[in-house]
């Protein structure tokens, strides 16, 4: 009988282990749901003010709109990523980086052909950090 109460308390502790670390797990996993819904929204914007500069019947309004909300996104970014515990000085440098390009686009942005070339450069600006973060 004391081997099968071994078992049983072995199962058993196998079973809540097994509970436990999937809590965690999920747990951690819900901290970086918000900063990747963030770069996830500055994606789309980004994509929709692309489509809208590169249509034949662009109206620079809008891709202004999704422009400003990229920046406003971006503004937003450091905040974001210092409460999921990712405070970092060369994240803010790249952010404000981001920041100037998006202004600057948005400053000569009067057409939708100047809003798609100032895209290149906040693309690039999106890259490198990227590549320089992973």
């Amino acid at each position: 009988m004391t081997a099968i109460k071994g078992l049983i308390l072995l199962l058993v502790g196998v079973f809540i282990g097994g509970v436990l670390t999937f809590s965690v797990v999920s747990t951690l996993e819900r901290r970086s749901a918000i900063p990747v819904s963030n770069m996830r929204l500055q994606e789309y914007h980004l994509a929709q003010t692309r489509k809208a500069a590169r249509s034949n019947a662009c109206v620079p309004a809008d891709a202004a709109a999704h422009l400003r909300r990229v920046r406003d996104l971006s503004l937003d970014a450091d905040a974001i990523f210092a409460t999921a515990g990712y405070d970092s000085a060369e994240f803010t440098r790249r952010r404000q980086a981001l920041s100037v390009e998006i202004e600057a686009g948005l400053i000569k942005g009067a057409d939708c052909e100047t809003i798609g070339i100032a895209l290149k450069n906040i693309a690039d600006s999106c890259e490198n950090c990227h590549h320089e973060m992973r």
